[in-house]
């Protein structure tokens, strides 16, 4: 169907006017479809790779260092708390937090 209206365009480009320079405005063919089983060659990768090559997406722009950061923030490693028992009492508690100032056996009692 395509050389048909090709056809119907060059028939229709013999009354078109001519440049001074000799040459008709009549459009010029379509090129020749290469078949499918020819593959190209590249000389520094020495392998044939094929007419429809895969094609991977690129970003549209750059993304900042920090834009990133913000991005994959919640994503890093939280740490984990260190839970130790207090010299004292012996209760759980986290490192460098009060629990009871040191003294041994009436960490409960508050006697003044």
């Amino acid at each position: 169907m395509a050389a048909a209206g090709w056809l119907r365009r060059a028939a229709s480009a013999a009354a078109l006017p001519r440049l001074s320079s000799g040459f008709s405005l009549m459009p010029t063919p379509p090129p020749a479809a290469l078949p499918e089983a020819q593959s190209l060659v590249l000389p520094g990768l020495g392998a044939a790779i094929a007419p429809a090559m895969e094609l991977m997406a690129v970003p549209k722009k750059k993304i900042s260092k920090y834009k990133r950061g913000l991005r994959n923030g919640p994503k890093a490693l939280k740490p984990v708390p260190v839970i130790v028992r207090c010299r004292c009492c012996g209760r759980v508690k986290l490192p460098h937090f009060y629990c009871c100032s040191g003294e041994r056996g009436n960490a409960g009692d508050s006697s003044s």
